[in-house]
């Protein structure tokens, strides 16, 4: 695999995020049955981070490197919180991009979510949570669950990823900014599987990866990303040759943000991406 890239010049800032705290522990994740945010018990820390511009390198990044990589790519979608205008349209695109990134030869969306920093707003808010979306079991497992077993046994005679889209629906994004964690400088062993106790589903349980801060860890963001911008952030990877198969994340309160700066608005679409082996 090619060498990951080298911690560059630019807008570099730092961050706090919420991390593992330990690799025994056993974080959990509550989701409230309102819209009111998630609750985190046990087993997780806050910790300050270097977070590198990923700006002057910004077409380098690579899904089976770091992954995850940045798209200019403008919408013809006006309003994105128009759900059934991002439906017939946004999904079409969301599609091609998916497969154009990573020559899949099917892609399926099985959702979209509308995160704002507003508190008067009915959407949910940016996660300070430094986490995977998937583990090793639950990637698989959603699949199951999104097309069925005979579909989804059919597909994983393939390679399966599960990319999440993610694009601001407002611009610039001066409040809490996306962070993202190099791939190539994160050792699985830093993983902790986390349970999220989802109330909104009558208690269904699922799980993700929290992440202990460890030296050596390289963390990125884009700043002041507009909406012809997008990044394409690998949940879950079925291939084993070493490259990315996860690719943590979080928001963060960039202490360089303008005190009048306005709320953050961004869509995330979730894909899984069949591949041929």
């Amino acid at each position: 695999m090619s060498t990951a890239l080298d911690i560059h010049t630019g807008r570099d800032t730092k961050g706090e995020l919420l991390f593992a705290a330990s690799r025994d522990a056993k974080p959990q994740v509550i989701v409230p049955k309102d819209d009111t945010a998630p609750s985190r018990m046990g087993g997780l820390t806050k910790g300050e981070v270097m977070i590198a511009d990923g700006n002057p390198r910004s077409g380098l990044f690579s899904l089976d490197r770091e992954g995850f990589s940045f798209l200019h790519s403008p919408s013809s979608v006006q309003d994105f919180e128009n759900d059934a205008e991002v439906a017939e349209a946004y999904y079409r695109e969301i599609r091609d991009m998916v497969a154009g990134a990573t020559g899949a030869l099917e892609v399926e969306i099985f959702d979209h979510t509308i995160r704002v920093t507003d508190p008067v707003t009915s959407y949910r808010r940016p996660a300070s949570h430094a986490h995977n979306d998937y583990t090793e079991k639950s990637g698989p497992s959603r699949l199951r669950d999104m097309i069925g077993d005979v579909r989804a046994d059919s597909w994983l005679q393939d390679r399966l990823v599960q990319i999440n889209v993610w694009r601001p629906i407002a611009e610039p994004v001066l409040q809490m900014p996306l962070a993202l964690l190099d791939a190539s400088s994160l050792d699985d062993n830093d993983l902790v599987t986390t349970e999220i106790v989802n109330e909104r589903q009558n208690g269904r349980i699922g799980h993700i990866y929290s992440v202990v801060n460890a030296p050596g860890q390289r963390w990125y963001y884009f700043n002041e990303m507009t909406k012809s911008d997008a990044i394409l952030i690998k949940g879950y990877d079925s291939e084993t040759d070493g490259r990315a198969r996860f690719s943590p994340h979080s928001a963060f309160e960039d202490p360089n943000s303008p005190a009048d700066a306005p709320p953050r608005r961004s869509i995330e679409v979730r894909t899984f991406a069949r591949i041929r082996r």
